[in-house]
């Protein structure tokens, strides 16, 4: 048996949003790896080349995009059975020119509904999913008042900020706060109480089945809910063990020093970005960061923050 490493490879990918929301896709010729897969159009970078300068240029000579400009979205590290792909997909902020097949590929915007229909290389999967997710996911007090909570989140912007509704996941009031959720268009989560899901069941319409570490640990599949599943992870057993799992998305915490938490050692962005960075989940940082960390939480390889203090006044 063959001991050689396989090829390993740098690409850069874009995330093309357009002003209705759509993204931009093109599709791979038939006769290149994953031939015939939509993907998000990028390509290799070269030796000492910046990524936003790798993707710039990739994006020029693929779809005649000037100018574009660039920053961090995710990083993810997959191997195929012939290919090791790092690749570094960030979200386009801007350029000249419309995007138009320059190598006769064909090119295509597409709906958030529809990307789950379409089929993409194995490597693109992850990034599928975190697009879907909103930048910021509001964890709700358990000490809050039902009336508080249920003004906040009329006044949560719906694109921006999704709600884990944690401590209040079976309330006796809870299909009126999901009421109002499904109202505001705000993407809910609730809080898994066994390995299997919840007890009774997922309510209709819910977004997210988040994973306490204790019930996280205890799983030994994946739990049958098809939305995202999420997972608190404070050590990397607990990163290990929500890939392995196939999970979506990850909680990763704490980034830094809590009021809540003063006992437990902060990570730090340095450590935390480097859990986060190459796994097949989109992070969340958590502990000490809120709306305004969203860049730094993207340039360690999170698509977002997560927080209690910054979204509860």
């Amino acid at each position: 048996m063959s001991t050689e490493p396989t090829p390993a490879i740098t690409v850069v990918a874009a995330i093309i949003r357009g002003e209705d929301g759509r993204i931009c896709l093109s599709k791979r010729p038939d006769h290149k790896h994953q031939g015939g897969r939509w993907e998000f159009p990028g390509g290799k970078v070269e030796p000492g080349e910046r990524l936003d300068e790798a993707l710039a240029r990739e994006l020029y000579e693929e779809l005649g995009m000037a100018s574009s400009l660039s920053s961090p979205f995710m990083t993810i590290a997959h191997q195929y059975p012939d290919l090791h792909v790092t690749l570094h997909f960030r979200d386009v902020t801007g350029w000249r020119g419309v995007p138009t097949g320059r190598e006769g590929q064909q090119v295509a915007w597409f709906a958030l509904s529809d990307l789950a229909d379409l089929s993409f290389p194995a490597a693109n999967q992850p990034v599928v999913t975190a697009i879907l997710l909103p930048p910021c996911l509001a964890i709700v007090p358990d000490t809050i008042e039902l009336n508080t909570l249920l003004t906040g989140i009329e006044r949560l912007d719906s694109m921006q900020t999704g709600l884990y509704l944690r401590g209040w996941s079976q309330h006796p009031a809870r299909e009126r706060i999901l009421e109002t959720c499904r109202r505001a268009g705000v993407r809910v989560w609730l809080r898994a109480d066994s390995p299997l899901g919840m007890a009774g069941g997922m309510p209709e319409g819910v977004f997210g089945l988040h994973l306490p570490a204790s019930v996280l640990m205890d799983c030994s599949r994946r739990p049958d809910f098809s939305g995202v599943v999420s997972a608190a992870c404070h050590d990397q057993q607990a990163l290990d063990k929500a890939v392995s799992l196939g999970l979506d998305s990850a909680l990763i915490s704490p980034v830094n020093p809590t009021t809540t938490h003063p006992d437990q050692p902060a990570l730090g962005w340095e450590r935390a970005g480097q859990w986060a960075s190459g796994l097949p989940l989109a992070c969340y940082m958590l502990g000490g960061v809120g709306p305004e960390d969203i860049c730094l939480a993207r340039e360690h390889g999170a698509v977002g923050v997560a927080g209690i203090r910054a979204f509860w006044s």
